[in-house]
C-alpha cells in the first residue's frame, strides 16, 4: 500500500513504506513519530489535505479508513470531509487558531486492522495588524471648503509590508503606508507581509462635518412656559444643544418656565466647532409689594432684549398714564409724583426690539399688593 499526504496548495508530504505486518508497522511508527514535512500558513486559512490519492480512483486504499486530527497548539477551527463518502481527504478551516506550531495527523487503518500514522507540521503565522480610524473632515459651514487635513495611516513599515489602497472599491495608485485624503468615501487598504505573505484588510469611512451657524428664537414670549427654538442656518454637522453648557441633547427646542437670559450652546458632535447664542425669555412679575422691605419693591420687565431701545409704559385700570420705565432705573416703585398708589391691578404696554431686531408690542397687567 502506498500512502501520500498531499497539501493541495502544492506542498508535498511524507510517504508511507509498504507494510509487511502489523508488528513491523508499529516499529516504523515509533521511528518516524517526528514530522519530516512542513507547511506555513496564515491565520484564517482554509486548506485541503489528502492521502493515497493515486489509489482507488482518488478515494484512498481500498478497505482503509482514515482519521484526521490536529495535535498541539490551540486549534479552534473545523475538519470536514473534502469529498462526501471519502475519508482520505480533509478540508481544514483553521479559523482563528492562534499563531504557533501544529501537526496535522492522519491515521490509516487498513482492512487487516493494521494502522499507520502520517504527520504534517503546520506553522501558523500572524496576520498584519492594521487599524484604520474613521475620519471626519471639518469644513467651512458656508463655502464647504476643507479646513482640516485628512490622513489615513496604517502605522506599518514599508520595508516589511506592501499596501494596496482603494476608495469605494476603486484601486488607487497609492502604495505607501499612509495616504492623504482629498475626497470623502469608504477607503480600504490590503496589507501584505513581504516575508510570510499573510494579508489583512481594514477600511475606514471619510466624511465631512462643520461648525454650526444658527439663530435662536422664542415662540411664545412672556408666557408662563416659553419655547426656545434653535435654527441651523448653515452647516452640515451632527449637532447637539445645551441650555447650561454642560448637559447636551439632540433636540433643538427647550421649554423654560422662568424668565431670564439663557445662553444656548450648539456644537458639532465631531468637534468641528460650536456657536454660543444668548436668548431672552422675557417675562414680568404678576405682582409686587412696594413696602420697603427690599423684596419685590419694584416692578419691571425681566430679560427684555434691547432694553435701551424699548418703551415701557404703565397705566391704571382706566387707561391713565402713570409711569414710564427706563433702562436707567430699577423699575416702578408704586408711586405717582411721590404718593403711594392704591393696591389694585395696573396695565402696561411695552414696545421693544427682539433679538432679530424686529419691533414687537406686548400688553398685559399685574397687581400691586400692600
Amino acid at each position: 500500500m502506498h500512502n501520500n499526504i498531499i497539501n493541495r496548495t502544492g506542498l508535498s508530504a511524507l510517504k508511507f513504506s509498504r507494510l509487511v505486518s502489523c508488528f513491523i508497522l508499529f516499529i516504523l511508527i515509533g521511528a518516524s513519530n517526528v514530522a519530516r514535512s512542513q507547511q506555513t500558513i496564515c491565520i484564517g486559512s482554509l486548506k485541503h489535505y489528502a492521502v493515497d490519492t493515486a489509489e482507488n480512483g482518488g478515494l484512498g486504499t481500498t478497505g482503509s479508513t482514515y482519521n484526521w486530527t490536529i495535535i498541539g497548539g490551540f486549534f479552534s477551527g473545523t475538519i470536514t470531509q473534502t469529498v462526501v463518502g471519502s475519508t482520505n481527504a480533509a478540508t481544514i478551516d483553521w479559523g482563528q487558531s492562534p499563531p504557533g506550531t501544529y501537526t496535522v495527523s492522519v491515521k490509516e487503518t487498513n482492512s487487516n486492522g493494521c494502522s499507520s500514522i502520517q504527520n504534517l507540521q503546520v506553522i501558523i503565522k500572524p496576520l498584519p495588524i492594521v487599524n484604520l480610524n474613521d475620519l471626519i473632515i471639518c469644513t467651512n459651514p458656508i463655502t464647504g471648503n476643507w479646513i482640516t487635513v485628512g490622513n489615513l495611516n496604517t502605522g506599518l513599515s514599508a520595508s516589511t509590508y506592501s499596501f494596496v489602497w482603494q476608495r469605494d472599491g476603486i484601486t488607487l495608485p497609492n502604495t505607501t503606508s499612509s495616504i492623504n485624503i482629498t475626497q470623502i468615501g469608504v477607503y480600504s487598504v490590503t496589507v501584505t507581509n513581504s516575508i510570510t505573505g499573510c494579508q489583512a484588510t481594514d477600511s475606514a469611512s471619510v466624511s465631512v462635518s462643520s461648525a454650526p451657524q444658527a439663530t435662536v428664537s422664542i415662540t411664545n414670549p412672556f408666557d408662563d412656559v416659553q419655547n426656545i427654538v434653535v435654527t441651523i442656518v448653515n452647516g452640515i454637522g451632527n449637532y447637539e444643544y445645551s441650555i447650561d453648557g454642560v448637559n447636551f441633547q439632540d433636540s433643538n427646542t427647550f421649554s423654560v418656565s422662568n424668565p431670564g437670559i439663557y445662553i444656548i450652546t450648539v456644537k458639532d458632535k465631531y468637534f468641528c466647532g460650536e456657536s454660543i447664542l444668548p436668548v431672552f425669555a422675557s417675562g414680568y412679575p404678576k405682582f409686587f409689594t412696594p413696602n420697603g422691605d427690599g423684596i419685590n419693591d419694584f416692578w419691571n420687565i425681566i430679560a427684555l432684549p434691547n432694553f435701551s431701545k424699548s418703551k415701557l409704559l404703565i397705566y391704571d385700570r382706566y387707561g391713565k398714564f402713570i409711569h414710564q420705565i427706563s433702562s436707567s432705573n430699577y423699575g416702578w416703585d408704586g408711586t405717582l409724583n411721590g404718593d403711594s398708589l392704591p393696591a389694585t391691578d395696573y396695565w402696561f404696554t411695552v414696545e421693544y426690539y427682539d433679538i432679530s431686531n424686529n419691533l414687537q408690542t406686548y400688553k398685559s397687567h399685574f397687581s400691586l399688593l400692600r
